[in-house]
């Protein structure tokens, strides 16, 4: 695999790989990484669909897919929640979409959130070693700019 691969060009291509391309409403979460059975990561998002009268309540159901893209083969999988689910969450939760007090968000904010993610996949790719602790720092700054009702979700994926 040929693909110089950053927070930008995954991001790039969870977006034209979700739902098959498919023009429904539907959002991608940030990337997160996921270990894998084999012990190897993997760089993961879900998918949550919405409707209009949903996003003016303010609320949405929970993710129902999810993607994994492998570094190695560039290879994305999409998961049905129903067939096979990252996380413990009942199907029937919605989402609350409105942000905590403590929400930062900035342009700037989130290229230094997502510095800290292309960081950590440099060191995997080039050393093969997955550093825990700065993903933890990349996920305590993404997680501040997240809907409260996403939090859980992103928690789940991220199994490292």
């Amino acid at each position: 695999m040929d693909t110089v691969w950053n927070s930008k060009s995954i991001m790039k291509e969870f977006a034209q790989a979700a739902l098959g391309g498919e023009n429904i409403p539907h959002g991608v979460s940030n990337p997160v990484f996921r270990k894998t059975e084999n012990g190897k990561y993997n760089v993961c998002a879900f998918i949550y669909l919405y409707q209009t009268q949903e996003l003016r309540d303010r609320k949405i159901r929970r993710p129902l897919k999810w993607m994994t893209l492998d570094l190695n083969s560039g290879e994305i999988t999409e998961y049905d929640c129903m067939e096979k689910d990252f996380s413990d969450m009942s199907m029937d939760t919605l989402c609350d979409l409105n942000p905590e007090d403590s929400t930062i968000y900035s342009p700037e904010y989130q290229k230094q959130t997502l510095a800290v993610f292309d960081l950590i996949l440099k060191k995997y790719l080039l050393v093969k070693r997955f550093d825990k602790e700065l993903n933890d720092a990349y996920m305590y700054m993404m997680m501040r700019t997240v809907p409260i009702g996403f939090k859980p979700f992103y928690r789940d994926l991220n199994e490292v």
